[in-house]
């Protein structure tokens, strides 16, 4: 097994004992979808414009996943792992901070991806949710915001000082973005001028683009933006990243 294998293969196994990545990147948006699908149900309502509220808002749920595992995870794990000295050890190593990061960010994306599918899976099979538009698009998507918020955290983690500064700094960020996505509460019950601010987060992008694609009524602008802030955080990841 060559070092790229060898790297996912101990990442993989390192995540997967962590119970806070395991619920959080796996478990939670299963359950989540479970809880509220028991909660609400799936029957038509004029209230989200005649369909059941799994169908209007099953795919908002991955967002709430996206967030937390990049902006709360990545930056507590990594920076945890810096400041113990635990990455210094690789700096001794012929080991190129690139093969480092593209392994982990790998078992990371698979991870939540996984926790995504299965919430589909219980939405669709479980509580009759169903796309009008195709499900394919659906999980592209899905499988580019998972990118993009675990490379914000890449970014993140490579800027702040230290593990307390990107806890709170994560944190602080991770629930107004959730919270002015439209993921929990619709956008259109936010005052006009919380709307305007809330358009110009990823989040809120990311959150419009899965739920055009759902809709059957995909949108360009949502994955023009977040393929440029992928572009960013990764160009500050890259020339950040740093083994202590």
């Amino acid at each position: 097994m060559n070092a790229f294998g060898q790297l996912v293969l101990t990442f993989t196994r390192r995540t997967l004992r962590e119970p806070a990545a395991v619920f959080f990147m796996l478990a939670f948006a299963p359950f989540y979808a479970l809880v509220m699908g028991f909660i609400f149900g799936n029957d038509p309502s004029p209230e989200f414009g005649g369909v059941g509220y799994m169908d209007a808002n099953l795919v908002n749920f991955s967002a709430i996943v996206v967030a937390i595992a990049g902006l709360a995870l990545v930056p507590i794990d990594l920076v945890g792992l810096r400041e113990s000295g635990a990455l210094r050890r690789f700096r001794a190593t012929p080991l190129r901070p690139l093969l480092f990061v593209a392994a982990d960010l790998l078992v990371r994306w698979v991870i939540a991806l996984v926790g995504i599918g299965l919430m589909l899976a219980i939405g669709i099979f479980g509580f009759g949710a169903q796309p009008t538009g195709n499900l394919l698009t659906v999980l592209l998507i899905a499988a580019l915001g998972t990118l993009v918020f675990l490379s914000l955290g890449y970014a993140l983690s490579a800027l702040v000082p230290s593990l307390g500064v990107g806890q709170l700094i994560g944190n602080v960020l991770v629930y107004p973005l959730i919270i002015l996505s439209g993921a929990t509460v619709p956008l259109a019950l936010l005052p006009e001028s919380v709307q305007t601010v809330a358009h110009l987060s990823p989040l809120t992008q990311l959150v419009s683009g899965l739920q055009g694609a759902w809709a059957g009524a995909p949108k360009l602008l949502p994955i023009a933006v977040l393929l440029g802030v992928l572009v960013l955080a990764t160009l500050v990841a890259a020339s950040r990243f740093r083994w202590e």
